[in-house]
C-alpha cells in the first residue's frame, strides 16, 4: 500500500512538471502556469532554463479579463465559439485551477491549434473563454438562430455574431440526417449528437470561408 501511494505521488509530481512545461510552451503567463500546474514560479523558471532555453519569453503582466476582443468581428466570434466547444468536448468542467483541468485545457488548445493553425488565439485568452463560458456570467455558448452552429453570445448582444446569410446553404433535412447517423454510430443522445454535429459543421464552414 505504501508503495502504491508513493507511486501515485511520484506520478502526480511529474505530471505537474509536464503540465508546467506544456503551459509555458503555449505561451501561458507564469502565474497562470503556476496556478494550474501547482508549481511555484521559481520551479517554473528552473524548468524553463533547463528544458526550454531557446523558447521565447511568455506574455507578461496581468492575464486578460475582457471578452470584448472576441466580439470585434464575426470571424473572431466564430473562432472563440469553436474553442469553447472543443473545451467542452474534452471534459473541462470546472473553472478552478487543477492538474487535471490544466491537462484538459492544454488538450483543448492543442486541438484548436491543429484545426485552425492560422488563427491567433493566445493561450490565456483561451483560458478566459473556457472559464467564462463555465461561469456563464458574461458569455455563453449557444446555437445560431438560423444555422445551428455553436455561437458565442455576449450578454451585451441580442444575437450571436457569427450567424450570417451563408448559413442558408445548410438545410434542416441534411442536418437531421447527419445527426441521426451520428447518433447511430456513436450511441449518444440527440443533444450530444446535435452539439458534436454543429461543431464539425462549424469547422467545415470556417474552412470554406
Amino acid at each position: 500500500m505504501e508503495v502504491a501511494v508513493g507511486d501515485q505521488r511520484f506520478d502526480r509530481y511529474y505530471r505537474r512538471i509536464r503540465l508546467g512545461l506544456r503551459l509555458m510552451s503555449h505561451g501561458a503567463r507564469a502565474q497562470v502556469a503556476s496556478d494550474w500546474s501547482g508549481l511555484t514560479l521559481d520551479q517554473l523558471a528552473t524548468l524553463r532554463q533547463r528544458w526550454m532555453p531557446d523558447a521565447e519569453d511568455g506574455f507578461r503582466g496581468p492575464a486578460p479579463t475582457s471578452f470584448l476582443p472576441f466580439f470585434r468581428s464575426a470571424l473572431k466570434a466564430s473562432h472563440a465559439a469553436m474553442f469553447v466547444g472543443i473545451h467542452r468536448m474534452v471534459g473541462l468542467d470546472s473553472p478552478k485551477p487543477s492538474l487535471e483541468g490544466g491537462e484538459r485545457l492544454c488538450e483543448a488548445y492543442e486541438i484548436y491549434r491543429e484545426w485552425e493553425p492560422d488563427a491567433h488565439l493566445e493561450f490565456d485568452y483561451g483560458l478566459l473563454l473556457a472559464t467564462g463560458a463555465m461561469k456563464g456570467g458574461d458569455i455563453e455558448l449557444t446555437n445560431g438562430v438560423r444555422c445551428g452552429f455553436p455561437s458565442l453570445r455576449s450578454r451585451a448582444h441580442t444575437h450571436p455574431l457569427n450567424c450570417g446569410d451563408s448559413c442558408d446553404r445548410y438545410t434542416s433535412r441534411r442536418e437531421q440526417a447527419s445527426i441521426s447517423n451520428f447518433k447511430a454510430r456513436n450511441g449518444v443522445s440527440h443533444a450530444s449528437a446535435l452539439r458534436n454535429f454543429a461543431i464539425i459543421e462549424q469547422k467545415e464552414r470556417l474552412t470554406w470561408n
